[in-house]
This record gives C-alpha cells, structure tokens and sequence, in this order.
C-alpha cells in the first residue's frame, strides 16, 4: 500500500481523476460514495445541472458493476424528470434513455422499456439504437409478458412520435346543431421507422359534447390526399351499435360515440380526421385530452396529451374541390368554443290579438303554435299575465280533454282553469290552434302576456327547448260618462198642511212613505273611447246608498233595444228619479249614491259575449227644507196660477209666442213672502206680470206664467226672473227643468231658428 511519500510528488490515479471509471471494486466503490456526496453537495445549493450529471454517471457506474436494479432506481427518476428534455438537449438525453432502455432489458421491466422504445421512435433523436424498419408492438417479443393487458400512460412532456391537436369549426354554436370537429395526427416518427398503428384515438370533452373515439379500419379510403397529408370524413355512430368486435371500445368510452378510420402513420405523415357532432348542453366545450392508444393481444399503451398548448390547432383545414383551405382559428384558441342554446325554430301566433282590450270583457284569444323545427315536438303550452295582482286577470284555457295529435287546428270550448296545457305532439311544419280565455278587471291597467312552450323533439328528448311570447296589453275603460241632475216638477199635489188623513195608517214593519216628494232627471252623456263600435244592451242607474228616512225609486226613458256607440262619440240617457220621505216631518237633506251599470257587448259577426261595466256618479243632494224656483215651458196640469194678464186679439205675433211657468214651492214650516219680478229684455219682450209677490202657507206651491216673444233666433235667451224671500232676503235661484238649463242668470230656454 502507498505510503504518504510514495504519494508525495505523484498521487493516486483515482484521486488525479476521479471520474475514470476503472475495473478496480475498491476504486468504484470509493467513486460510488464521491459521487453521492457531491450529488447531496450540490443539490443543498440547488445546482441542478451538476446534480443530473453526476445521478447519470452514477448510474452508469452502476452499469458497469453490473447492479441493474440500483442502476434504473437512479436512472429512472433522472429520465422521467431531466431538464435536458425541456432544454433540448438531444444528445445527453439520447444518452439517458439509452442507458434507462438497457436497464429495462437486463430486468424485463416492460412498462419502462415500452416507454423508453416508445420515445426513441421520436424524431428529436437522429440515431439510436433502434434497427431500420422499427415495430413498435413487437418491442417486447421474446419476453415474458402477463396474460393481462398492461395499462401504461405516459403523459405530454415526453416526445412523442405522434403529435395530436383537435379544431372545433367554428367559435361558437348552438344545443341541437351540427358542430364541426377536426383532429390532426402528424407522425413525428425518425424516417428509418416502421409504420405505425394506432389501435383508438379517445378524445374527451369538457361540456356537453360526448367523449369520441375512433378506432383503428384498415383500408379506410382517404376523401383527399395532398402530398404528405390524407383527410378522412368519417361519420360518427354511437358505442351500441358496434359489431365488429376486432373494433371493441375501451371501458372509459363506452358511453360515447364512435367512428372508424384508418390509424396507421408512416413516417413525416399526417391525417386529417374530420367529423360533426351535435352539442346537448350550452356553455363552454373544451377539448380536455386526446389519447393515443396501442394495443395488442398482451399489452395496452397509452399516450396522453392534455396540455391545451400541445392541443392547440392554429388553423382548421377545410376540404375545398380538390384542394385544402385553412381557416384560421379563433382568439381564444381552436381547441375551445362557446355553446348557446339552441334557438328555438318553434313559432307563437296570435292572429287575433288586439292592442287593446276593455274592463270588465270576457275575451276569447286564438294561440297557434307553428312546428318549423327538424322534426315532431312534444309540446307543452303555459300561458299568463304579469302585473299587478289586483289589476291583471286570470288565463284559463278551452280545450278537448284529449286532443287528437293529428289535428292540425282544433279548437274546443271545454274550459281549464289552468295556466298549461300539454299540446302533445305537433308535427314537423304542421300547426296546432288552442284557445284561451280570460276576463279582464275593473280597473285600468297595463299588463303583460307571456306565453311560454316547452318543448322537446321526439329524437331528442334530452334537449330540453322553450319559446316565449311576450305581449303588452292595455286594459281600458269602455265608457266615461258625464252627468248633470236637474229638478223636475212634480204633477203629484203636496199633502195639505192642515188636514189630516187618519186612512193613511201604517204599520211599523213596513212603512208608507207620506213625507215630501222631489222629482229629479239624472242625464248621463254615455261616451267611449274604444277603437270600435260597441253595442249597449241595458243600462241602469242604481240608487247603491240611500239615507234612513227616505226612499228612492229610478226609472229609465225608453232606449232603442240595440244602442250602438261609435268611438269618440257621446250617447245623452236619462233617468227618473223620485225622492221621497217617509216622515212629513223630516226635512233634512238627503244625499243619495248611484252608479252606472251598463251591459255591453262587441260588434262581432259571431256573437262577443256580453260584459256588465260599472260606472260612478256624483252624489245627489235632496234639499227638503229650503224654497225653490223650478222653470219650465209648460204648465203643470193641476197647478193653481195666478192670473195671467189679459191676452189681446190674435196677431200675427202670436204664433211666435212660448209659454213659459215659474213653480216656487215653499217646503218649510213657516209661511213665507216673496217678491216677484221679470226684467225686462232686449232679446225678448213678455206678457205676464212685471212685478207681484206671492205667499205661500207651509207645504205650499204657486205657479207664474209667462209668454215670451223672442227678438232673435237659435240662441237660447235667459229670462230676467227673479225671486226675492222678502223675509230673509235671499234671492232664490231659478232651475230650468226639461228642455231649458240653467246658467248664472237664471233658467235659460232655446229658441229655434226661422225656417
């Protein structure tokens, strides 16, 4: 053994050069621990180049010494996770997967040798070890195998001899409609390889598309072959209907769709794969992986790609004649679009709708529903109003109990008070009518329809579809009215104020009216606003709210059987009404409540159902303890009046003359006087007294008559008569009565022009 001045001038060739690798056991074994030592050294520095470099020479020393086991543990995780790989650095890396390859032959460990025969098939690599004409499935030939196949994926940072990207046509689509799909393989292959085959492609989506697989037909006929390149449009099938059982799918693709192509790749060549499939959900659809797979009778290989750089396609090839065109891809990359949902081809009309419908009406609307879809539709029809709840009114429907699918328009009166209805199935391009019914409100209001169909088509009853129809509405009063009440004179005699009918005895429970009795005419000037002519069947003034002590009665003059209203037009109706009180007594005011009822109907050929509409009046105020003045041109029948002025001889004059009766009533309980006059005029001259006065006992009435002679024509003229209560000193107003009105100065009458 050396001493120390043996080594003095000259030293050990192991420690001249530690990295020579010698024969001697001892000199490797000291190497061994070097370079553990140095690998631990550098990698607390972090120095990961010289770390690889020295587990690679590690390895190989353990190689040398024939200790293959020991020499794969170190190699193995240096080849799965080297940064010569990412640098491309191809020579060292060539050197690395020679020496992993050759460990895997010493040991049999057939899933490291299928995947290191599987990377040196690699074009990155210029020579290896692998013959001329290289078979990929016969790699492991001459070796035990299982009887069990193998599952052995290797993932997208190893090279590859194949390359895959996948395309979608177009950025985005619709649930229901043909979406495009294209994958590139391009054999990346050294060119003194074999042909190799590929037994599937998978490709997995994320979103509703389905996963695909297509499996491996030799003698699949190209639709275009360009120099290196070869496209195949395949159609796609789903996994069920798979018979050939040299064809079977994988487990993980059995609930997807297949299709065939030829799957055998020649060195530097490409196939271009083109097929559709149809979207069953929206969103965004992704294409997640796509994987190669090799198969044979003992072992099964899998190649995965996932990263979405490696599978990025930058163009979509597009066959064009007898050339290719590239179409490019979209910003946000070809191997991604956006799913919409599909639009539904299903039509709603309402050929009847109208813009506006009226308060209170019952109205019948027609739906059709129109099938411009692909194919026959199972279809369910809802149909509301939105709005104000206490505004809007309630749908309900009329149809058959069972309708027959194969009626194109049926329509039935069978009411639902429902807001759906299942159409059942329509036919393609065929249309189904149904009708609804509805009854709008009593007040005025907006609303809106919406009419919803859900939908499927009987060849996908997965998709769900919908159509919806909005609508706004307007619901509009059908009438306004305007009134005015004016008193009437009453052709009953007053009961006397100093007598007493002792025949006239009532009993309590039902009581005969024996107070003061007032006459009034209500006159309601009917108009509307509707865009068509309506029909007024009857209309009634009803007395709603009348006081204790008093009863009201209302009576209609007669109105043609069918009153027609045209729009913006105004129709005059008057009403009677008779107050009286029970109590002779009683002279309190009473104040009474009416409204309008009016029943009405459309102007249709086929008959509009008839609708009742609600209108309210002002209160009516009764004064029964006040004087009045009533004015009218003609005199009651069983009146006293006072002496007329003596009349002269007929003149030609005397045809022009209108007459004219002032009635004063004296409702109190006290005895009243009042000064009477007329002034004069230069729109008339009068016969009658210029000036009296009259007085009137309790419960008494007098009458005052005139006879005018206009001085102009078709204008009305308003007599200067005035009515003094010489014992308050008020001057009581005058109210015209039929055919006059009244105005500030008095009771005003029409004369009618010359004819």
């Amino acid at each position: 053994m050396p001493t120390l001045y043996d080594t003095f001038l000259v030293q050990e060739p192991l420690r001249q050069d530690p990295f020579a690798v010698t024969h001697n056991p001892s000199d490797t074994s000291t190497l061994i621990d070097v370079y553990k030592k140095s690998s631990n050294y550098f990698g607390e520095r972090d120095q990961r180049r010289a770390v690889e470099r020295l587990q690679y020479e590690l390895g190989k020393l353990y190689m040398q010494k024939g200790e293959w086991v020991k020499g794969l543990k170190v190699l193995e995780p240096l080849w799965r996770a080297s940064s010569w790989r990412r640098q491309g650095w191809w020579e060292l890396l060539l050197l690395l997967v020679e020496a992993v390859r050759e460990c895997a032959q010493r040991l049999g460990n057939k899933e490291v040798l299928l995947e290191t025969e599987w990377e040196l098939m690699s074009s990155s690599f210029t020579s290896t070890s692998l013959g001329p004409d290289y078979d990929f499935s016969r790699c492991l030939e001459g070796m035990h195998v299982l009887e069990e196949p193998m599952i052995i994926r290797r993932e997208d940072q190893f090279p590859s001899p194949l390359s895959t990207t996948c395309a979608f046509g177009a950025m985005q689509g619709n649930v229901g409609e043909v979406l495009p799909v294209q994958i590139v393989i391009t054999s990346n292959a050294r060119e003194s390889a074999g042909p190799l085959t590929v037994s599937q492609i998978l490709i997995s989506f994320d979103g509703g598309l389905k996963d695909v697989c297509i499996a491996h037909k030799p003698g699949s006929e190209p639709q275009l072959s360009q120099d290196d390149m070869q496209v195949y449009e395949i159609a796609l099938g789903t996994a069920d209907r798979l018979t050939d059982s040299s064809l079977s799918l994988s487990s993980n693709s059995s609930n997807g769709t297949r299709g065939v192509c030829d799957l055998t790749f020649h060195p530097g060549k490409r196939k271009v794969i083109s097929f559709q499939m149809i979207p069953r959900g929206s969103g965004i659809v992704r294409v997640t992986s796509i994987t190669s797979k090799v198969q044979t009778k003992t072992w099964n290989f899998d190649f995965t790609v996932s990263k979405a750089d490696f599978l990025r396609q930058d163009d979509f090839l597009v066959r064009s004649g007898e050339g290719i065109h590239r179409k490019p891809a979209g910003s946000n990359g070809s191997n991604e679009t956006r799913i919409h949902p599909k639009p539904p081809k299903l039509r709603i009309r309402l050929p009847a709708l109208r813009k506006e419908y009226l308060t209170d009406e019952t109205a019948t609307l027609d739906i059709e529903i129109v099938n411009e879809e692909d194919g026959e539709a199972e279809v369910l029809l809802e149909a509301r109003f939105l709005g104000q709840a206490e505004a809007v009114p309630i749908w309900s429907w009329n149809t058959e109990d069972s309708p027959s699918p194969s009626s194109e328009d049926s329509v039935t009166d069978v009411k639902k008070p429902t807001s759906e209805i299942r159409l059942g199935q329509v036919e393609r391009a065929r249309s189904r009518k149904v009708r609804g019914t509805f009854t709008a409100r009593s007040l005025p209001a907006e609303a809106v329809l919406e009419i919803k169909a859900l939908y499927h088509l009987l060849s996908e009853p997965d998709t769900p579809l919908s159509k919806v129809s909005i609508h706004d509405i307007i619901f509009d009063r059908p009438f306004e009215a305007n009134y005015d009440f004016q008193p009437r004179v009453d052709p009953e005699p007053w009961p006397s104020y100093f007598s007493v009918n002792d025949e006239e005895e009532h009993s309590e429970e039902n009581p005969l009216p024996l107070g003061l009795r007032q006459l009034w005419c209500c006159t309601a000037r009917l108009a509307s606003f509707a865009t068509e002519p309506l029909l007024v069947e009857h209309v009634d003034l009803e007395a709603i709210s009348i006081p204790d002590g008093a009863n009201c009665s209302v009576s209609r003059h007669p109105i043609p059987q069918s009153l027609v209203v045209a729009p913006n037009s105004s129709q005059p109706l008057d009403f009677q009404i008779t107050v009286q009180k029970l109590d002779l007594d009683d002279r309190r005011s009473t104040t009474i409540t009416f409204h309008l009822r009016i029943r009405w109907r459309r102007e249709q050929p086929d008959g509009a159902p008839s609708a009742t509409t609600t209108v309210q009046c002002p209160n009516l105020t009764v004064p029964f303890g006040e004087p009045r003045v009533l004015a009218s041109t003609a005199a009651p029948p069983t009146q006293k009046a006072l002496p007329e002025a003596l009349s002269t001889e007929p003149n030609d004059e005397s045809n022009r003359m209108m007459p004219i009766t002032y009635t004063i009533e004296n409702p109190s309980t006290h005895v009243l006087n009042f000064a009477v006059s007329m002034d004069t005029s230069d729109d008339f001259a009068f016969s009658g007294p210029k000036t009296t006065s009259v007085t009137l006992v309790p419960m008494g009435r007098e009458t005052v008559r005139y006879r005018i002679l206009p001085m102009k024509r078709g204008a009305w003229i308003t007599p200067g008569f005035r009515v003094l209560d010489t014992g308050f000193q008020q001057v009581l107003r005058v109210w015209g009565t039929e055919g006059m009105r009244s105005d500030k100065g008095g009771a005003a009458m029409w004369v009618d022009a010359d004819e």
